[in-house]
């Protein structure tokens, strides 16, 4: 019997086996959904996937279930219980960040009609992509943006060579 390969991060445990092979890379179009993913990626900055990934179902729970609606309303008494949930990253510029980009989100949704919309109009090019999400949202920078468009199926996800979805498109483009 073969046994599928993968690529390496997503061989760590079930988890990230689960995430790397049914969600990864796949075409995202629910606005709640997106920003759970740019929420998500913005706090894996400077920390493993791993962490995050093991960390999602509490940052829903604190989060709201990241609808955006609920998240862009939270107020300083809902800060700072955030800054001290110990299920989720507590980084103060990240949490600011989150609840500005539900407000920006919100925006993009009122002005595009969705989230999805508004990423489906971005310029063509990945780099020119990275520098539009980079000047929309607060804390993303240039590998965020590309981390983010490759989880959401926005670009196409990088796979490692002799992984099983090695080649395969499952982009929105």
């Amino acid at each position: 019997m073969n046994e599928i390969k993968r690529c390496r991060w997503g061989e760590e445990d079930d988890l990230l086996r689960s995430y790397h092979d049914e969600e990864w890379g796949r075409g995202v179009t629910d606005d709640d959904q997106l920003f759970e993913f740019l929420t998500l990626e913005i706090f894996q900055a400077g920390l493993s996937w791993r962490t995050i990934l093991h960390k999602r179902e509490n940052f829903r729970e604190a989060f709201s279930q990241f609808h955006i609606k609920t998240v862009m309303q939270y107020g300083k008494e809902k800060f700072e219980e955030l800054m001290q949930n110990a299920g989720i990253i507590r980084n103060r510029r990240k949490i600011e960040a989150t609840i500005e980009n539900a407000q920006r989100c919100h925006q993009l949704i009122r002005e595009y009609g969705s989230l999805f919309s508004f990423f489906q109009q971005l310029p063509v090019g990945k780099e020119d992509k990275q520098k539009a999400m980079k000047a929309t949202f607060k804390h993303v920078g240039l590998t965020t943006a590309e981390s983010f468009l490759m989880a959401t199926g926005l670009i196409p996800a990088t796979h490692e060579e002799g992984c099983f979805l090695n080649g395969k498109r499952e982009h929105n483009s």
